[in-house]
């Protein structure tokens, strides 16, 4: 069994294996893996909860759901005991989100027998996201070498980015980000991004693909932007900005209407979001076949 917290534990080969397996189950391909998986989510989640719990019965696997208010860690119970408890129970996997940043990590899934797959930990790793949004880009461009892909909005606190930036990197495309100052990581150089736009309208021009980032009101811990109302008109997909896109955009969901995008061109025919979310059923259902086999 294997473990997946960080997309960056995942080399090009590691993840064209999964990326090759959702292709299969896209394509009518059916597996069957034994055992069960608890779904252990502590912050509000309507996609991946549910694609991961579809995902886990398209393959047979006995699904348990346990919510952050259920759970034994609201009377100080570590994350790790918790985690021993499902082990000690004999579940072979745990799908967990967590408010916090899980790092370090290799101790954690070293002295655990049993998988364990991040579906979002605090601002550090969305690994399924990044995996779907790298799955549906090569689906909708067929190769990502030398693409532009933009990263629009909250930066700072987006674990979809830092997932995104590293698995769209090693197919070879160039990615760069746009937003408010505020919301750009100084480490941004770090983290792979060459450019900052300042300008969404200067990035549109660049970009193949753009990928709008949802506001992230619940991890600010002050005002980064003077309204939601200024940020959308210098930041958001208005439907002036949707004529200018050279390609297809993209948004990781929860869309803030009139926030993030335009209520009324979200899923025009430039939008890869519905794409999103179909796909997402068959590469979380990839994840967990080759984590758990």
């Amino acid at each position: 069994m294997k473990s997946l917290v960080s997309v960056r534990d995942l080399s090009k080969e590691q993840v064209k294996n999964i990326l090759d397996l959702a292709r299969s189950f896209k394509g009518g391909e059916r597996a069957v893996v034994e055992g069960s998986v608890a779904l252990l989510f502590f912050e509000p989640s309507t996609r991946t909860r549910i694609s991961f719990e579809k995902a886990c019965r398209e393959l047979g696997l006995d699904t348990f759901n346990i919510l952050g208010d259920n759970s034994s860690i609201v009377k100080g119970e570590s994350f790790f005991d918790t985690l021993k408890t499902f082990e000690a129970l004999g579940f072979k996997g745990v799908v967990f989100r967590v408010p916090f940043v899980l790092f370090p990590y290799e101790d954690l899934v070293k002295d655990l027998n049993l998988s364990l797959i991040n579906a979002g930990d605090g601002t550090h790793q969305h690994p399924t996201q990044g995996l779907i949004d790298v799955f549906t880009a090569l689906e909708a461009y067929g190769d990502l070498k030398g693409r532009k892909v933009l990263y629009v909005g909250d930066i700072s606190h987006s674990r979809v980015f830092r997932s995104g930036v590293y698995l769209f990197s090693i197919f070879g495309a160039k990615v760069s980000v746009c937003g408010p100052r505020t919301l750009i990581p100084r480490d941004i150089g770090a983290l792979g991004v060459k450019e900052v736009f300042d300008s969404v309208d200067e990035g549109i021009e660049w970009a193949d693909l753009v990928i709008w980032l949802r506001l992230q009101r619940e991890r600010q811990r002050e005002n980064f932007i003077p309204s939601e109302r200024s940020y959308f008109e210098q930041f958001g997909l208005t439907k002036e900005r949707h004529k200018k896109l050279r390609g297809f955009f993209m948004h990781p969901g929860p869309v803030n209407r009139e926030v993030d995008i335009a209520g009324e061109i979200l899923y025009s025919e430039k939008s890869l979001v519905l794409e999103q979310v179909k796909n997402g059923l068959f590469v979380r259902m990839a994840v967990l076949r080759w984590c758990l086999e």
